[in-house]
């Protein structure tokens, strides 16, 4: 059977005037036509839907459960309209996002307070783990959008970028080797000014071959990235530990311990430290900076909820 819900507003309007002539002037339809749609359908059911031999005409029995399924039809599709109303409106549906651990701690803070108080009806779920989990997760359904500085398939995943971060060997300036390095070195307050962006001799990193180094664990990214720094230009440093978390060894690099590689992501948002304490040296290789992205999965619609919270970290920082 064919769907006969198909012409059900010419049936709800014959059926509320009680007159299929108004009803074809109100539907801008010729008479006839309209008779001969009702006519079709009512074959198709077997039975008619109106009763013509009295005036005005009336539903038969099986015409006033037909208009009840109508009406009931009308309102989900009613709800349905207005429940995409709202959620193009961002005043229902819900948001899962993933970041790392720095960008999940020190920046997205700010912006997701914003998001929250702007949108309190967007259910918001959040979490934090290393990129490898991330795009699991991503890839599973788990996430809608992943906030990351690693780079994820392109044949997977939409990405929309949204600013650049730099890795800088950090060094505390209590350091005797910063003496000898003192026309490479960068203040705090160089980074906040965006100096170590600009095209700056690279400090050699042999200055530091006896220097005391933390760094992170194997299977973080900027670990990786710092491997790779070291390796292009054959410097093996003195490692004393390894650590989880980058606010952590940025802690002992503070208090004098040793040195390390740092995103200006780190320096620029982390608190509660004198970072007077330490010096900043723009490093000398092509790994030294890296992007960070907003990534959902190719062919997942885009929601409002997931292009506004894009829109608002265009130009992170």
């Amino acid at each position: 059977m064919d769907n006969i819900f198909h012409k059900k507003d010419l049936i709800y309007t014959i059926a509320k005037e009680q007159s299929f002539s108004k009803a074809a002037q109100i539907l801008f339809i010729a008479q006839p036509s309209l008779s001969l749609i009702v006519k079709n359908l009512e074959q198709q059911l077997g039975i008619p839907l109106f009763d013509r031999s009295c005036k005005p005409i009336r539903l038969t029995e099986a015409g006033e459960a037909y208009i009840r399924a109508v009406e009931q039809i009308q309102s989900i599709e009613h709800t349905y309209q207005e429940y995409i109303l709202a959620l193009n409106n961002l005043e229902t549906g819900s948001l899962r996002v993933g970041s790392n651990q720095l960008l999940s701690s020190l920046v997205l803070p700010k912006y997701i307070s914003a998001f929250v108080q702007n949108y309190p009806k967007v259910q918001l779920s959040l979490i934090d783990a290393n990129s490898t989990t991330l795009e699991n997760q991503i890839t599973s359904g788990s996430l809608d959008l992943v906030i990351d500085n690693s780079e994820l398939s392109e044949e997977l995943f939409e990405r929309k970028y949204l600013t650049s971060e730099y890795l800088l060997l950090a060094v505390p300036a209590q350091f005797a080797v910063n003496e000898h390095c003192k026309e490479y070195a960068l203040t705090y307050q160089d980074i906040l000014e965006n100096r170590h962006t600009a095209e700056l001799a690279p400090v050699p990193l042999a200055h530091f071959a006896d220097t005391p180094f933390i760094l992170m664990n194997r299977n973080n990214d900027t670990r990786k990235q710092t491997n790779a720094i070291f390796q292009e230009v054959d410097f093996e440093p003195r490692v004393l530990f390894e650590m989880d978390r980058l606010t952590n060894l940025y802690s002992y690099i503070e208090q004098g311990t040793a040195a390390s590689l740092v995103s200006d992501t780190l320096v620029r948002n982390i608190r509660g430290m004198n970072q007077e304490n330490i010096l900043f040296y723009p490093l000398p290789t092509q790994h030294k900076s890296r992007n960070i992205y907003a990534y959902y999965k190719k062919n997942k619609y885009c929601t409002k909820a997931m292009s506004t919270l894009i829109k608002d970290l265009e130009g992170l920082y």
